[in-house]
């Protein structure tokens, strides 16, 4: 039987269960210090494509929010954030196009991790945001086109993400 929720309170979040109707939802790390849950888009596994969506929230970061999205890996370092509102609470955003070996410079094991592969372009978009005591991301990651098709996927995952006060 389809869950009515998951429930990651102690985190912050709620999944509602309609997510699982688009989503693969695969928890990868679940601590005290951190959830970090990926999300494939049932359509693309079903047609053997790759794409990946996640919610990454760390209890334990201290920090502003630029400074959070900085640490977040070496080719974010410098790339440009713009001002966004999700879920409710302010955010910063890019989005871009990138290889995933430049996307991944000094972290390679995530490629083959994530199921990708180094010379793969792709459209990396992420925010990222604070809520309650915690830091988040949330990402996506799709081979270059159909955007418009990844950003409905996109809305339907923030639409299923329920933020716990």
């Amino acid at each position: 039987a389809r869950r009515a929720n998951y429930d990651f309170t102690d985190y912050g979040f709620r999944l509602r269960g309609a997510l699982a109707d688009a989503f693969e939802i695969v928890p990868t790390r679940l601590d005290d210090e951190e959830a970090f849950c990926f999300f494939f888009p049932r359509s693309d596994v079903i047609a053997g494509r790759w794409s990946l969506f996640n919610l990454h929230v760390f209890l334990k970061y201290t920090g502003d929010l630029e400074a959070f999205a900085r640490s977040r890996g070496s080719s974010v370092a410098n790339v440009p954030l713009a001002p966004i509102r999700i879920l409710g609470v302010e955010a910063l955003t890019y989005d871009r196009e990138i290889s995933m070996r430049e996307l991944f410079v000094g972290a390679e094991s995530v490629i083959d991790f994530i199921g990708g592969r180094p010379g793969m372009q792709i459209r990396d978009s992420h925010i990222y945001l604070r809520h309650r005591h915690a830091h988040a991301y949330t990402g996506m990651l799709h081979p270059i086109g159909d955007s418009s098709r990844y950003d409905a996927l996109r809305a339907t995952l923030f639409g299923n993400i329920e933020l716990i006060a």
